[in-house]
Parts: C-alpha cells; structure tokens; sequence
C-alpha cells in the first residue's frame, strides 16, 4: 500500500491544446499516448485490439523532449508502460521492455545489432524524429531481436505542402550557470512536393554541455558504458521520392548523424576504493584522451510501394547501414581478457538488409487478409582495442593516455539472418475477430581462425579455430479478440520471439577449449502469453494486460567484464495497466499507467531458480499526469514518474545488476505556447523539486564500484523556439 502514496502525491499536470469541439477525437490523442496499430507495412495484419501499443506523435514529443533533456531513452521511459528505466546516458543498456529485449526500427531499418552495442536510441537525432510507437509484447512476424516488443521511430516525411521550419533550444541545469553547463542546438528541416517529386531534408548542430546534480556538483563521466557530456552532435539527412503513378512510388533517403565528445573530465578512480553504493562517482578535471566517447552512423534506404501489383498492397526496402562507436578506456591490467593492458574499444558494424511485405485481401474468405513476405540482413563488425602507455596514465593519475599500440578485441564476425512469415487475419462477425501466422528465420554467425586477447603479446600464442554456427527456427502466434460491445475488447494471444545471442561476447575470451557449437551460441526462443483488455467510457480510455514469457535459454549474460558467462532458464510475469480521462469541456484531463514484473531464472545444471538481475526486471513503475488546458494556444504537461524499491541481491550478497535498488520519483513540467501560427516557444523543467537521486542503472553499479554510482541531474532548464517559414 505504500507504494501508492508516491503515485498519488506525485499526480502531474498535462496540458495540451484545445481543438474545437468537433475535434474531440484528435484532441484526445494529443491528451494521452494514443492505443494504435504499428504503421509498418508488414504489421497492417496486427489487430489493434489484440495488442497493448503506445504511440507519441510529433506534437507530444516536442513537448515531452523538454522534460527529458531531449533524451529519447528517457521520455519513453516517463510514458510507455512496460519499458525500463533510462540510464540518462548514452547507453540503453538495461532499458528492457517487459523484462526483454526491444527491437529497434527506424524507417524499418534495425538498429540492434549482433554485437551489441546498447547505443541504439542515441544514433539519431531526436529533433529527425517525426512519431514513436511501441508495441509491447514479441511477436512471431518480425523476426530477430523483438522478444520484448518493438520500439518503432520514422522520421520526417517528404511531400505535402512546402514546409521550412527551423527550432533553436537552449538547456542548462539551474543548480550551476557555468558556461561548461549550457546546451544548445538549432536544426533546419524542408519538405515539399513539386508535380510528381517529393522532398525532405534536414540538418542540426548541438552542442551538449556537462551536466550537474542537484547540489550544483558536476556528474562525472559514466565509465563504463559513456555518456556525450561536453560533445558536438552534427547531422543531415534527405529524401527524394517519386509518383511513377497513382499506385506506384519510389523514394531514396539517407542520413548521417555524428556526436563526438570532447570532455576535459574523467571519473575519479579513488571512489571505487570505497564501499560500493556509498558515495557517489565524482568528476577530475585533467583528462587527455584524442578519442573520446563517439557514435557516427550513416543510413541509406531505398523503398518500392505499390497498392495493387497482383491485387495485394506491396511494400519493400533495401538499406545499408554503416556504424562506428568508441567506448571509454578501461584499466585492464591483471584482465588475461584485456591482455593485461590499458585500452579502448571501438566497434564498427556494416550492415546489409532488405526485406518485402503482400497484404493481400482474401474476399472468397469473407474479411479476411493475408500479410506475407520476407526479409533478409547480413551484418559484419569488428572489434580493435587502442592501448595506451602505462606509465604515463600512472604518473598521471589516470588522467593522461598515450597510444602505443593496436590489438583486435574481437575479431572480424559475420552474422546472418533470412525469414519467411506469413499472418492470416479473419473477421468472424462484429464481435469475434481472429489472427494466425508463422515465421520461419534461418540465421548463422561466422568467423575465421583467430588469436585471442589473451594470448597477445605472448611468445607462443595459440590460435582458435573458427567455423559457422547455424540456428533455425519456426515460430507462430495466435490471437482471438472479442468486442462485447463497441469500444471495448477482450483478447488472448500467444506469440514466440527468436533472437541470436550476442556471440561476440563469447568469442572474444575463446580459450584452447572453445566450440562454436557450444550451447552459448544455441538461439533465444521466446514462449509470449497474454490476456488484455482495451475499452472506452465516453471521456475515459483505458488498458489492463498480464502477460507471461518463458524461454529455456535467456540472452548470455557477461559478468566479470566477460570472464564469466552465463545462460539462464527464464521466466517473466508482469500486469500493466493505463487510465485516461478528458474533462467534457476538454480543459483537464488526468491520466496514469501502472507496471510490475516479477522475473525468475534457473541457472544451468542447476534445478532451483532465482530472482533475475535489476538489468532485466526493473521494479514496480508508476506514472501519472494532470492536464490543463486554458486556450487554443497554451500547452502545459507535469508528469510524474514512480519507482519502487527492489532488492536484486542473492542471499544478501552483492554483484553485477543485484543491488539493493530504493525508491525514486522524477517529477517534470513541461509548456508550449502558440505565439501565432508561424511561431512557437517551448519550456521545460526536468526534476522541477530539484530531488537528489540514483537511476536504477546507477544503484546498479555497471563497474561494480562507486565509478558507476552517478546521480541524476538536478533541476534542469530547456527551452525551445521554433518558427515555420
């Protein structure tokens, strides 16, 4: 029962803007996350009554950014039920979704990658981003990586009317004015239609400042898994379609984005000396490093659409992807893993895909359709290892590094994956409608003969034998939803996800022993249950969903900065639910989402089972808002977001992702006002109480010391300008 009294003192203002009276519906999906179907093609089969999907359109994520310091992580964490928390860092890791791992899309295209990386919601330039939806939940047709759900993004479209906007944001924390503090950013987007071209381009600067807690201290630097404090982020992207016809367009786009860090700061080593959890990560100023924390991705994608090519809707992609990122060093002397040297990892991924999508209507059936396709992506990546002099660092204090040579972490892999699916939606009557479908995957990972990391620089290294790895799979789901009356539905669905591990993280510490077909490398296959509920009373909407995933062998799990690994049996059982209410003169509306999840897994050769790390099963999550809405011009949110406390440890003793984590609320305002329909001025106050706390990912402690137990920041100030032209 204590848990809800944080949810109920920490009740927020949303305040969004008034459309007229007969615009009831679409000013209801700018009050809330609108419930809606995925808008990729393949997923034209999903029904949307059979699935628990948010969607933030560009209008709400304009406004959401501000409280959240534009981090994309972070505003889906504040809204989308199911999801983890943010680390406010670079990094995604451990932000699962429904305790599972998320697939990200942006314009279809995968972000995740076979080696991963965890940086996937920080390749993109939010300001590129046009909507967000989530679908939570694996499900059979979009193949590997979705065993949690899919985070979908699409950037700006081309087309319609000529268009030019430009938006210039400032962001600085109000606990410390330093010029180091500030933040700012502009960005520049065009779109149009000129007889049958289509066109959209877009580019912006920002320059992201250090960032301070709430006593006014600087944060220090995340050294684990980075962060961009004191970076520069450039980016341009473009597209150009064609109308060959009135069912027939074309369209070519591409898109480079580049954030580069360049930090005279680093994380004082002499915390981690220190209890772990005691005192926080603190910032040293001194540092001397050419490279630093960096992400640069370029995207290129070519699309065909055609509404009626052999009486089916047809929709297909090809896409190339190229993605460079560098980590922080890492003092890995007495590692045999990190050859006993002081270095830094950067990875680098290309990545080849296609995929095509029939949605083809079965009239002789009745209502019903047919979704089918394919789809295919190869990836290849590598992963080099700077070091740097020993010496130097020491008699620096950690502070200064000198490359002084090159050795390869992980070693030239290729992965790749091909599937089939194929969803048959049928509606009975209006009241019972059904879905069944199937996806067969094939997928491999390759790699050649190698020398470990810990044989470098050793007189007689042994070399491990390479070879491919092989894994297939079918997979099927199944839902039937009933509507007893109109606006509301009941349904139950089985669906399975499938995902290759991440076989870089086994590779890459091989001993003499090593067998590519060992059981580290055998494929995630996930079991999804779910029973829901969506329904509408006249001004209030709401959800309710428990679900159930099993699988006989979880993601590999790195421990140890590697030396361990570990596979697991899992089991994860959560309940989400979602309330939204519009005041009948569309003035205030008030809302909130509540999850939990339970996660067990059974370690192998094991028979007994234990709570799952912080990592994968984030504690009960309490979100809630209040809205007000004074005219057609003014938009105001305070959101409020709750979470509860979890003990991860195992018989009390602590290690990677199990701490004791405690409770922590986040409370932002957020306001849009219309200056006229040209011109518009933003602002937003994240953590507007000014609370000092630890995110889940800093109790946690990443580096297993005080170097990762980085607290949050103070009470922030953002504000953005935006004016169409």
């Amino acid at each position: 029962m204590h848990h809800l009294i944080p949810f109920v003192s920490c009740v927020s203002f949303l305040l969004t803007q008034t459309a007229h009276a007969d615009d009831s519906k679409e000013n209801t999906s700018v009050q809330q996350l609108e419930t809606m179907t995925f808008t990729a093609s393949r997923a034209d089969g999903l029904q949307e009554k059979s699935k628990q999907t948010s969607k933030i359109d560009e209008k709400q994520l304009e406004l959401l950014k501000q409280g959240s310091a534009g981090n994309i992580g972070t505003v889906l964490a504040k809204t989308v039920p199911g999801l983890a928390d943010s680390s406010r860092t670079i990094t995604d890791f451990g932000q699962t979704l429904r305790g599972r791992n998320a697939l990200i899309l942006v314009d279809g295209i995968p972000l995740n990658l076979s080696r991963e990386t965890s940086r996937g919601l920080s390749g993109i330039d939010p300001e590129s981003i046009q909507n967000i939806e989530v679908i939570r939940g694996s499900n059979a047709i979009y193949g590997g990586g979705a065993t949690g759900g899919i985070i979908s993004i699409t950037t700006k479209s081309a087309g319609g009317e000529p268009t030019a906007k430009t938006v210039v944001g400032f962001q600085t924390p109000l606990t410390n004015f330093s010029r180091d503090a500030l933040s700012a950013d502009i960005h520049q987007y065009f779109s149009g239609r000129l007889n049958d071209w289509d066109y959209a381009l877009d580019f912006g600067y920002k320059r992201t400042g250090s960032s301070y807690d709430a006593s006014g201290d600087r944060i220090a630097p995340e050294p684990s898994q980075g962060d961009l404090f004191d970076s520069d982020a450039y980016s341009v992207g473009g597209k150009l379609g064609y109308h060959i016809d009135d069912n027939q367009y074309i369209q070519i786009s591409a898109n480079y984005y580049t954030a580069d860090q360049d930090s005279e700061y680093a994380s004082d080593p002499s915390v981690a000396k220190l209890p772990a959890g005691s005192v926080p990560a603190k910032a040293i100023k001194g540092l001397k490093l050419a490279d630093q924390n960096q992400n640069e991705s370029q995207v290129y994608n070519l699309t065909y659409k055609n509404k009626d090519l052999l009486g089916s809707n047809f929709d297909s992609q090809i896409y190339y992807r190229d993605f460079y990122t560098r980590f922080n060093p890492t003092d890995g002397r007495n590692q045999a893993n990190r050859a006993n040297t002081i270095n830094q990892g950067y990875q680098e991924n290309e990545v080849f895909g296609s995929r095509f999508t029939f949605n083809t209507p079965l009239h002789f059936l009745g209502d019903s359709s047919l979704v089918w396709g394919g789809d295919f992506i190869r990836e290849q990546s590598e992963m080099p290892l700077d070091t740097f002099d020993p010496v130097i660092y020491d008699q620096s204090g950690g502070l200064e590094f000198v490359k002084n040579g090159n050795l390869i972490y992980l070693p030239e892999l290729t992965t790749q994956s091909v599937g089939v699916f194929a969803q048959l939606k049928h509606r009975f009557n209006d009241q019972w409608s059904a879905e069944v479908g199937a996806r067969y995957e094939d997928s491999f990972a390759e790699v050649d003969d190698f020398i470990p990391l810990t044989q470098a620089n050793k007189p007689n290294p042994y070399t491990v034998k390479g070879g491919k790895v092989k894994a297939d799979a079918w997979l099927y789901n199944a839902s039937v939803t009933f509507s007893p009356v109109e606006e509301h539905s009941i349904y139950a669905s089985f669906s399975q996800g499938f995902q290759l591990p991440d076989v870089g993280l086994v590779i890459r510490n091989a001993n003499t022993g090593f067998d590519l077909g060992s059981s580290f490398l055998e494929p995630v296959k996930v079991d999804n249950y779910e029973l829901g509920w969506n329904g509408n009373f006249d001004r209030i909407s709401s959800s309710l969903a428990v679900f159930y995933s099993a699988s006989d062998l979880g993601a590999v799990q790195s421990f140890n900065n590697g030396l361990s690994l570990a596979r697991t049996k899992e089991e994860v059982t959560g309940v989400e639910g979602t309330i939204d209410y519009l005041t009948q003169d569309e003035i205030w509306g008030f809302g909130g989402s509540a999850t939990w999840m339970k996660g067990r897994e059974t370690p192998q050769g094991r028979s007994e089972d234990q709570k799952m790390t912080g990592y994968r099963i984030p504690p009960l999550k309490l979100t809630s808002y209040i809205a007000y809405n004074p005219s057609d011009t003014w938009t105001n949110r305070l959101q409020a977001t709750y979470w509860g406390s979890q003990d991860y440890r195992l018989d009390g003793k602590e290690s990677f992702g199990r701490y004791d984590a405690k409770t922590y609320t986040t409370v932002d305002l957020m306001s849009s006002f219309d200056v006229n329909a040209k011109n518009n001025v933003s602002i937003g106050l994240e953590n507007i109480f000014n609370r000092k706390y630890y995110p889940l990912y800093s109790q946690l402690l990443r580096s297993n010391n005080n170097m990762s137990h980085l607290l949050a920041s103070g009470i922030t100030l953002k504000v953005a300008y935006s004016h169409k032209w």
